[in-house]
């Protein structure tokens, strides 16, 4: 296998989770046969060994790896290449890369990127419903949870619409992208970085080599000197190269698009998320009226904002997707006009990043807040009236209790998973469950 003019000959793919497995069949295809490399001493292998019998695994501290040896390392974006192994291996000339880096030498279709700390998953399935609306082959891939070397050589495709997150552009170099956009930035994973500056660095990494940049012009930390940008916002647009928000519908420049009522979507940051969508899919030449008809049934993800019930006239929503606090604040926003209470459950493991945005719009807007998880009692520490819960069931009931006929409980953890769930979808299927599981009697 040659990569940038070198002959690759030994390759080892780091961290067999879903990711690694990818690389290592794409690999396998190109008739490489790679080392087999993961830091968890304990990892059951029988499978592995069962689906590459043929291939060496090592288990444990990468410094016994002897990485120096290889060409090319494969590097799943869960572990940071900010430590001093991978730093030695790159000094020796090897390729630290991630499967991204090795799609961008594959990939033969257009790629659109999208990255952002909240609203990615959202805009890169709703432009893909989009362009496949429109008659082009699309599909979503990258973080969203499809492998990216798992597609690479489908023909087929017409386009690829790549979510992308932070830790995936750390071992990203040189990925071209028709348009790319940061949707947003807010504080997460600063358990991994050295602050918000840092982590906004490593999402700007998407503009490196894109022919257009997509930025939201009411987020500093987003933007970028590129020398083709178009621009989203809440504020009317002036320009041609302009989306935005006016007597409410969605304008490019002095052109109405859409009025906001008519989205299947609800609350500004979906709003937004659609501009986004239309920006990118012009920069594609998306058909504009396959676009609007799709926001007019598009109805958004599961997990995010998801009304799961209407069980005693009280709205039950299902944010868990909300991980971090930007994600949890843009649920607020969503939900400014409402007559009955609003009582949230948030809690879990907060990664490191800070609480205080919250407090204005939980004390101006929240009636009751039910704490759950590891990191409960820094909810507490700005909110002394939050009620804590052993369980996110316990929460459920606590709120059952609390709420009455025309109130809404949200789900939006401000939080990460971990500490409780597998990850989010599981937290979201047991807040499901446990609404469901409330007595009617």
């Amino acid at each position: 296998m040659e990569l940038n003019g070198r002959q690759i000959n030994k390759v080892a793919v780091i961290g067999l989770g879903l990711t690694g497995r990818s690389c290592v069949n794409f690999l396998l295809g190109q008739g490489v046969s790679p080392t087999l490399i993961d830091t968890r001493e304990q990892l059951d292998t029988i499978e592995l060994q069962q689906q590459f019998p043929d291939l060496d695994i090592k288990l444990g501290a990468l410094e016994q790896c002897e990485l120096t040896s290889f060409d090319l390392l494969l590097v799943s974006p869960g572990i940071t290449v900010q430590q001093a192994v991978f730093e030695h291996a790159m000094a020796a000339g090897v390729l630290v890369w991630g499967d991204v880096e090795l799609f961008a030498h594959f990939v033969k279709a257009p790629v659109i990127g999208i990255t952002g700390s909240n609203g990615k998953t959202t805009v890169t399935s709703l432009l893909t419903e989009m362009a496949n609306n429109a008659g082009v082959k699309a599909v979503a891939i990258g973080n969203i949870g499809v492998p990216v070397l798992d597609v690479v050589n489908d023909s087929s495709i017409e386009l690829f619409v790549l979510e992308l997150s932070s830790f995936q552009l750390e071992t990203t170099y040189q990925l071209e992208l028709a348009g790319a956009t940061v949707l947003n930035i807010s504080d997460d994973h600063m358990d991994r970085y050295d602050g918000l500056d840092d982590y906004a660095q490593a999402k700007q990494r998407i503009y490196h080599h894109c022919a257009c940049a997509v930025v939201n012009r009411d987020d500093q930390l987003t933007k970028t000197s590129h020398l083709n940008i178009v621009s989203f916002g809440v504020t009317k647009p002036a320009l041609d190269n302009e989306y935005g928000i006016d007597d409410n519908a969605l304008y490019q420049g002095e052109t109405r698009l859409i009025g906001c009522d008519e989205l299947a979507m609800i609350g500004l940051h979906n709003q937004l998320n659609a501009l986004a969508a239309l920006a990118l899919g012009q920069q594609v030449g998306l058909n504009r009226s396959a676009m609007l008809d799709t926001l007019r049934q598009f109805t958004g993800l599961a997990h995010r904002c998801e009304l799961v019930s209407n069980k005693f006239d009280v709205r039950w929503l299902n944010d868990s997707k909300a991980t971090n606090v930007g994600a949890t604040l843009a649920a607020l926003t969503g939900l400014t006009q409402l007559d009955g209470q609003l009582i949230v459950i948030a809690g879990g493991d907060t990664k490191g990043g800070d609480l205080t945005p919250l407090v204005a719009p939980f004390n101006t807007q929240v009636d009751h807040l039910i704490v759950i998880g590891r990191d409960r009692q820094l909810f507490v520490d700005l909110f002394p009236n939050a009620l804590i819960s052993d369980s996110l069931e316990h929460a459920v009931a606590t709120a059952n209790e609390l709420a009455k006929a025309g109130d809404v409980v949200l789900l939006s953890p401000a939080s990460a998973s971990i500490d409780m769930f597998k990850n989010y979808m599981e937290r979201g299927q047991h807040f499901i469950d446990a609404v469901e599981g409330l007595d009617v009697s």
